[in-house]
């Protein structure tokens, strides 16, 4: 995360999970068994982005 920045400033996807040390928004619903072509499954993904503080 670049140096003052805060989480909530962060609204990608990709750009949460990145700062998150994942790869992408795919390799991070995959660490939480989410598939990335189910809808349902990626918006579980951004709500738990969003629980962790991210602004997505």
């Amino acid at each position: 995360m670049p140096s003052g920045a805060s989480k909530s400033t962060i609204t990608g996807t990709n750009a949460a999970a990145k700062d998150g040390g994942f790869q992408n928004f795919q390799n991070f619903l995959q660490s939480y068994g989410l598939k990335i072509w189910n809808s349902d499954d990626v918006e579980e993904g951004k709500a738990i982005l969003r629980a962790m503080g991210y602004g997505v």
